[in-house]
């Protein structure tokens, strides 16, 4: 687990705690050294299917308490920033079915089936919740081709999906958007949604830029881009950006060496992983540069600060 862990800046204890919060870049970090530890190319699969619609917290009871099927996917779709939805989520009626579409551009080719099988099937795990455990979409859809058994898909979603498809999507039928909910309540329903958008207004104002250029930064592993890419990204000029950062103490390849040194630390101690591995983890190209930042970020040589680690 200290390997799935690393670089995450989270451990066991931390997670007992109930209160504590996952980002999204955290979990990635995490997903990519589960795949890593595991060598199993359907982890998404599996960690999607650890998320039952009781795991939802807040989001979950208001989706459960709405009146009927449609008005919870109307309160799942305006809630999605409670979910763990690593994409971007849209619904639109075609050929007399719902299509829950999900999509994003922004993660590593290599990350893609395993965050948007994971994804899927999270979304599967949440219609399942609210619709019966004996419920089977109509169709299932990814862009990427299969990457495990047909069986093992089968088993999760009820049906094998369609593979190298246009879009990631699964499809319902109409009539189930007239299913009541089995737990209805009006009164729960109303005070979910009044803390729903409390929560959403509190996340709105936490999430200063600092936080989403870090995030951003996570994205895809070893990947380093200049601040004006990332200012594209975020619908900004690289002058707005910089000044944005100003506003908080913090210019932008600050952030980009103190997470850097942060994943380095994680990654030297919690793993096994050689230099060369550590570095291009990093985005070095050179182990050499990486070895010269690194001391001047820490004092030391990241082999000293490995074996200061085991003498501790």
């Amino acid at each position: 687990m200290a390997q799935a862990l690393a670089g995450t800046g989270l451990s066991l204890s931390i997670l007992e705690r109930p209160e504590q919060h996952v980002s999204l870049s955290q979990e990635l970090i995490f997903l990519r050294n589960l795949r890593q530890v595991c060598g199993d190319p359907g982890i998404g699969l599996y960690v999607g299917s650890c998320y039952p619609l009781s795991l939802f917290g807040l989001y979950g009871y208001a989706l459960m308490s709405a009146s009927t099927m449609r008005e919870a996917l109307k309160l799942a779709y305006h809630f999605v920033e409670l979910s763990f939805a690593f994409y971007e989520h849209d619904m639109r009626v075609e050929h007399g079915e719902v299509v829950m579409l999900m999509d994003a551009d922004d993660y590593h080719r290599d990350d893609v089936p395993m965050l948007s099988e994971r994804e899927m099937v999270a979304t599967f795990m949440i219609l399942r919740g609210l619709l019966g455990d004996d419920f089977v979409p109509s169709r299932v859809e990814f862009k990427h081709p299969r990457q495990v058994a047909e069986s093992r898909y089968v088993e999760v979603f009820g049906r094998l999906p369609v593979f190298s498809s246009s879009r990631h999507a699964i499809s319902l039928p109409m009539d189930s958007l007239d299913v009541p909910m089995l737990q209805c309540d009006s009164d729960t329903a109303a005070l979910c949604i009044e803390r729903g958008e409390r929560i959403k207004a509190r996340l709105s104002e936490e999430n200063s830029i600092v936080d989403e250029v870090r995030e951003m930064l996570l994205l895809r592993p070893g990947y380093f881009p200049g601040i004006e890419v990332v200012a594209e990204k975020l619908n900004m000029s690289g002058r707005t950006l910089r000044r944005r950062l100003r506003e908080h103490g913090i210019g932008y390849q600050k952030i980009v060496d103190d997470l850097r040194f942060a994943l380095a630390r994680e990654y030297l101690q919690g793993t096994n992983m050689r230099i060369e591995q550590i570095a291009s983890l990093l985005g070095y190209s050179d182990p050499a540069h990486f070895c010269h930042a690194f001391r001047r970020w820490s004092g030391c040589a990241p082999s000293q600060f490995r074996d200061g680690l085991s003498l501790a």
